[in-house]
């Protein structure tokens, strides 16, 4: 029973570190790219809708 425990408690303990190495990892990468990406000024105007299309009908001939 012991060594179960045993091996419980190390795979506990590595899935543990693992998850904060993995957080402290993606922290350091998002405040890198949060500085990086500065905004200044308003927003930019965003490109108009482009108009319908126009269909041409057709004429029949004439007889």
């Amino acid at each position: 029973m012991a060594f179960v425990i045993y091996i419980s408690f190390s795979a506990i303990l590595l899935l543990l570190i693992v998850a904060i190495a993995f957080y402290l990892i993606g922290r350091k990468i998002g405040r890198r790219e949060g500085m990086s990406q500065l905004h200044y000024g308003p927003p930019l105007a965003s490109m108009p809708a482009p108009a319908p299309p126009q269909y041409a009908i057709e004429k029949p001939p004439a007889v």
